[in-house]
Formats: structure tokens, sequence, C-alpha cells
């Protein structure tokens, strides 16, 4: 898809070439990604479905459950990695052959980070958690555990808003190695953190009022669930019917189809910010250069 990438753009430009990409090409981008969309989509829905399975029927086939569960999240992975790849194909001009193994190996490395994390999160804060429960500390080891959470959750929301830019040079720039978002394109990204925190609030809402309109279908369907679970636990009988589930999965599955064809809009937004901070960049050198021949 053709468009000029290295410009100085505000956030607002951002959001709008990103809109324009993503109207102009909108044919290109549906051929493409219809079908990674529907198999995502049936996924996710499928694991939704699973997922909300009354406790009584999970007691029935607990191990069963449990492992039909880890093989969708998998799968959902995957999934998610195939849509992902097609979008970047599409921005970078490079093959399904080029793109999917890197984006498989960025998807690993966020999980792996996301493990550490917890790991470090349950090392930080054990202690606290097990004195909220003892009657003589329970106050003040609450109020740490809540100063600890809130101090964690700060450094890590700082922390990784410059991998938004890194790792989307990491797409772009197949040349780059998986561990350069963490080496001069995260220090890149640091400098621009509000830009590119601004970018993301601008976004985040954005999608998050699209997903709430286009998911209300789908909210309703949970809606019944959750009442007629709540009823199920005072002893009531169901008033689902038989094709509850089916109706369920359908409407998943179509929600989630339309939900993700607004993340192409998403990434083009992030493609767009990237080469903003490219430009900004190279404008910002060329000044030093200049100040540095004068004097």
């Amino acid at each position: 898809m053709d468009s000029e990438l290295f410009k100085n753009r505000s956030v607002g430009s951002c959001l709008n070439d990103a809109f324009d990409l993503f109207r102009t090409n909108f044919k290109t981008l549906f051929r493409r990604l219809w079908l990674p969309s529907v198999v995502l989509s049936m996924l996710l829905a499928a694991t939704m479905l699973l997922g909300l399975q009354h406790p009584s029927d999970l007691e029935s086939r607990d191990m069963a459950g449990s492992l039909s569960l880890t093989v969708l999240y998998l799968l959902d992975l995957a999934g998610y990695v195939w849509f992902f790849s097609t979008i970047i194909s599409l921005l970078n001009g490079k093959s399904m052959k080029v793109n999917l193994p890197r984006i498989t190996r960025l998807a690993l490395l966020f999980i792996g980070l996301l493990i550490l994390v917890a790991i470090l999160f349950f090392v930080a804060f054990a202690g606290n958690m097990v004195d909220v429960i003892n009657p003589g500390k329970g106050q003040s080891a609450g109020v740490k555990l809540f100063v600890g959470l809130l101090a964690f959750g700060i450094v890590l929301f700082v922390a990784s808003l410059p991998l938004y830019f890194s790792t989307m040079k990491y797409c772009i720039e197949t040349a780059q190695k998986l561990w350069s978002i963490f080496k001069k394109p995260y220090v890149m990204g640091l400098h621009h953190w509000g830009y590119i925190f601004l970018t993301g609030l601008l976004t985040g809402i954005i999608d998050t009022v699209i997903s709430l309109v286009v998911c209300l279908p789908f909210y309703v369907i949970l809606f019944c669930y959750y009442a007629n679970s709540n009823g199920m636990s005072f002893g009531d009988p169901s008033g689902l019917s038989g094709g509850f589930a089916i109706l369920a999965f359908v409407t998943a599955t179509v929600c989630f189809f339309v939900g993700l064809f607004v993340k192409p809009w998403e990434v083009f937004t992030f493609y767009y910010a990237y080469g903003s901070i490219e430009e900004k960049e190279k404008g910002r050198k060329q000044h030093k250069e200049v100040t540095i021949t004068e004097e």
C-alpha cells in the first residue's frame, strides 16, 4: 500500500492519515484479511464459550476442559500472529514467508515478558498479600500493597510505551533484530514518550467506543448468560434454550470479525507515528550538524 511514511505529523494527522489509508485500501485489506479474521473470530468465540461453561460442567471434565482451553489459547495466539503478519506484510511490502517468523518471535518474546512480569509481581508482593489477611497487620499491609501495586503499575506503564515505537520499527525494517526493540529504538521511543502516549490514548478511546457499539449484541448474550447463572445458583432451572450456545457462538464470531477490522487502522496509526518520530529524529540530527558546522 502506497503511503508517505516519513513525514512530521501531529497526533491528529496520524489518526486521520491512518483512516485515509484504511479507507482507500479497504478492498485490499478485506481480500487479504477475511480468512485470518474468520478463523481468529471463530477461535475467540470458541474460547469464550468454553470459558463460560457452568462450574458443574467444568468439574465433570476438569482435565479435558483445561486442556481444551490451553489448546484454544495457543490457537488464538497463532491466529493473532497470522492476522497481524498479514497487516505488516501490506505495510513493509515483504512476503508472509519473511514476516510470519518475525512476528511469531515477537509474540513469543512478549509472552515471555508477561511471564517475567508476573514472577516479579509475585516475588515483590507475595509477602504483603499474606499480611493482608493477618488480623494484626491487615490495615497497614493493605496500604503498603495498594501503594506498591500503584507504583508497580506506573513503572510498568511508563516502561512499556516506548515499545510501541521500537516494535513498529522492528516490524517495518526487516533488517532489525528482535532484541533491537530494547536497544537504541527503545531509547528513541523514550525520548518521544509523550507523543506515543497521546497517540495511544486517543487510539484507545476511539477503539473502545467502536468496540462497545460493534460488540453490543455480544454483551447482551453475556448479560443473559450471567443472569441465568445467578438464577441457577439460587436453585432456579436454566432459562436458556438448547440453541443458546449456537446463538452465542455465531453472535460472538460476527462481533469479533467486525471488531478485528478496526485493528488495521490502529496499526496504521502507530505506523505513521513511527514514521513521524523517525522524521523528527532526522530533522534534529540535521539541525545539530548544521549548528556544529556554523560554530
